[in-house]
């Protein structure tokens, strides 16, 4: 449990990270850049997450991310920030495990190039 809390901190600080380098702004702010339309869906993803829908809000945001576009990359980090956030009860109950986030999170980011981030973030899966 420790080490998941631990990994999921790093998560929430790298993200940060990727949005001040791409965007110049901090997560929240990077957010805020969002058109109305894009805001919205971001909502909806993130309510999902709330109601414990873990699983098909990661397959919304599949479906979202097909077009590989600045705004979709921004909706996806406020998403994954907030996955981040959710406590383990909140993952127990969805009948998610940090291992599909691990999965859900490197499809994600292979989808914009960034092959090995999931490294990064949760460590190497061969350890």
């Amino acid at each position: 449990m420790y080490e998941q809390d631990y990994i999921m901190r790093q998560i929430k600080e790298i993200t940060a990270v990727i949005a001040k380098v791409i965007f110049d702004a901090k997560v929240d702010k990077s957010f805020e850049m969002l058109q109305e339309v894009e805001k919205q869906k971001a909502y909806t993803l993130i309510e999902q997450l709330d109601k414990g829908q873990i699983k098909e809000a990661v397959e919304e945001l599949d479906k979202l991310t097909e077009e590989n576009t600045v705004e979709n990359l921004m909706i996806g980090l406020s998403f994954y920030s907030h996955l981040s956030d959710l406590d383990e009860e909140h993952f127990e109950l969805a009948a998610y495990t940090f291992a599909q986030g691990r999965r859900d999170f490197e499809r994600f980011a292979n989808k914009f190039g960034w092959k090995g981030v999931t490294d990064l973030y949760f460590g190497n899966d061969d350890e």
